[in-house]
């Protein structure tokens, strides 16, 4: 593939080290791990934060072809219904699905350490129960139900 490597905000630099601080509260083995889970958190929060800055990139080469790549390319292909997303070849697109990935990670993120810095010593439980409360949605219109609900309070 192409060389490109993935970029993280600068400005979120104390939560990826905090969250991977093995001496401290860090839950996740790497930086990698914490960025696909905040993908997946940011896409489903619809919290999209693009961003200039960068801290130290993460090489494309980490991600696992037969795990991250799929859900970096549904999330670019729910985002934009292109499927030349997927099956194109173009650095292009390429660059595309991943500035996609980096600005829904770099949303994620910050959902990920709230729930972590509100209680340190239970913060996997913490991300588990949230992970949780998705489970019962099997398609898009129980999500917006579902954001809509927690956007009136109910």
């Amino acid at each position: 593939m192409f060389n490109r490597r993935i970029r993280r905000p600068k400005e979120q630099e104390h939560i990826y080290t905090k969250l991977t601080d093995k001496n401290e509260f860090g839950i996740f083995e790497s930086y990698k791990d914490l960025f696909m889970l905040s993908l997946v958190v940011g896409y489903l929060e619809e919290r999209r934060h693009p961003f200039k800055d960068t801290s130290e990139q993460l090489h494309w080469q980490v991600f696992k072809e037969r795990t991250d790549e799929p859900i970096i390319n549904m999330i670019a292909f729910l985002e934009t219904q292109n499927f030349m997303l997927l099956n194109s070849h173009t650095e292009e697109h390429f660059v595309e699905k991943l500035t996609i990935a980096e600005e829904y990670a770099a949303g994620g993120a910050e959902i990920i350490y709230k729930l972590v810095m509100e209680d340190e010593k239970n913060a996997l439980q913490n991300i588990i129960d949230y992970l949780q409360e998705f489970e019962e949605i099997q398609n898009e219109q129980q999500l917006k139900k579902k954001r809509l609900k927690e956007n009136l309070n109910l």
